[in-house]
């Protein structure tokens, strides 16, 4: 793989002679997640004890972040939080990995000597030797994390998520420039797997009892253009509408710039692909947009919604914004905020720029002062905000079916709560329904993977509230 950094295996004092536990952090995006599924399936079939909290004795995993700025904070803190464990003999060792490690693992390694082994991505397959090794169960010389990173499959992962929703990674890496994205120095240019492999992990995945899939990538509306063989996400969709068990599946990261006709109709056409896209357009202004570097324009993001609304007349459309952008003038928030207001995206994320130094838009200027860029996002939530209490409110009184993610027997009086999502919200990012389920006279048994039929009742900031219908 990797030069990871070469280290003796320091043993704590403290540490249980038989120990094998594992505590995986995983940190990022849910790309990264599933480089922690991996990861977590290679150190299952070593026969080593995942954990969810560290204990006396255990290696910890860090899988990190170096997106932006507040991430990599945050996965620095993270490390330096085990390996104050480590140092008081409540973990065995510290083993971190992921994107930060990638962009500086030799200014990390020189910084914090205490972490037992660097590894920046891989297939991964090599760490449970490192955890071995750190563990004192295998010799001590740690020097490799797994093969360089290929992409081609995933198989063999340890769900980290509830077991009825899952990410399916179409590849890795990325073939767009644009000027604030580090990603293609982190995970390389695009490397689609094969259509055959994707399937054959979407059956897998339903045999361990996914019911959502939810298809991620640097842009998913790229996917197999760079295998040359006549196929495209559209014919994945096609593929995937015949894999038993998947109810849902949902597309994220499409870009507007590579959305066409035909991927649209396939999405129309798919059974149990769900009217729902997430299509990053970042902003709305046409300078901004080219010193982005996105390969689309207002008009051309203006289309594509257009057609998507005319080919799914109930579509969720959810995109993400960055704001803050050097050279954003007032002027240019402005029509972006007229593009917003225009389109009312269904669902919005909104980001502060930060100049991250390996990227081109790191260097350009003028900049925009952070308290404006602040006030700016804070503007783009407000509208967004009034655009989903006004489609909120428009739910009330209508059916919807609802996947149950958790049971709570406790917030309900003397029933249920079931927490769970329609449709039109994504894992983790979007709104949630929560379900009030009597105590008597209902009698559907009712867990975490279950549809639930339910009638909208009222709504509670981002969430809806519902009743079994």
């Amino acid at each position: 793989m990797s030069s990871a950094t070469k280290k003796r295996a320091r043993k704590s004092d403290a540490q249980p002679a038989a120990s094998r536990a594992v505590c995986l952090v995983s940190l990022g995006c849910s790309k990264a997640l599933v480089d922690s599924e991996v990861m977590a399936g290679h150190l299952g079939r070593a026969g080593l004890e995942l954990t969810r909290e560290p204990e006396q004795g255990s290696v910890v995993i860090v899988n990190t972040c170096g997106f932006i700025d507040d991430a990599r904070e945050e996965s620095v803190d993270t490390v330096l939080q085990y390996v104050d464990m480590k140092k008081k003999g409540d973990v065995a060792g510290v083993v971190v990995t992921g994107c930060l490690v990638q962009l500086h693992e030799k200014q990390l390694a020189a910084e914090i000597p205490e972490v037992d082994a660097w590894l920046p991505i891989s297939d991964y397959s090599g760490v449970p030797s490192i955890v071995n090794a750190v563990l004192g169960h295998e010799p001590s010389d740690i020097c490799a994390g797994g093969e360089a990173k290929s992409g081609d499959t995933d198989l063999g992962r340890a769900l980290l998520t509830t077991p009825h929703t899952a990410y399916l990674r179409l590849g890795e890496g990325c073939n767009h420039v644009c000027a604030f994205c580090a990603i293609p120095k982190i995970r390389g240019r695009l490397k689609s797997k094969p259509i055959e492999v994707l399937v054959e992990e979407a059956a897998a995945l339903s045999a361990l009892g996914a019911r959502e899939l939810t298809l991620i990538a640097e842009d998913s509306t790229d996917y197999g253009k760079d295998l040359k063989l006549g196929y495209d996400l559209a014919d994945l969709l096609e593929g995937l509408g015949g894999v038993d068990g998947i109810k849902w599946v949902r597309v994220m990261y499409a870009h507007p710039a590579t959305m066409d006709e035909r991927l649209i109709e396939t999405m129309a056409a798919v059974p149990n692909v769900l009217p729902y896209i997430d299509m990053p357009v970042q902003h709305g202004d046409e300078t901004v947009l080219k010193r982005m570097r996105r390969g689309t324009s207002p008009a051309r993001i203006r289309r594509v919604v257009g057609l998507l609304r005319e080919a799914i007349p109930d579509i969720t459309l959810r995109t993400t914004i960055l704001v803050g952008f050097p050279g954003e003038t007032e002027a240019r928030f402005g029509r972006l905020m007229d593009l917003l207001e225009e389109l009312a995206f269904d669902r919005v994320g909104c980001f502060t720029f930060s100049p991250e130094e390996t990227t081109e838009a790191g260097r350009m200027t003028p900049r925009v002062p952070r308290a404006v860029a602040e006030e700016r996002r804070a503007a783009v939530m407000e509208l967004q905000r009034g655009i989903l209490l006004k489609s909120n409110k428009a739910r009330i009184g209508t059916k919807d079916l609802v996947l149950v993610d958790a049971v709570d027997t406790s917030s309900a009086g003397s029933g249920r709560l079931a927490i769970g999502r329609t449709a039109t919200d994504a894992p983790e990012i979007d709104g949630r329904v929560l379900v009030e389920i009597p105590a008597k006279g209902f009698k559907k048994k009712v867990r975490p993977g279950t549809f639930l039929p339910v009638r909208i009742t009222g709504a509670k900031g981002y969430d809806l509230v519902a009743t079994p219908a």
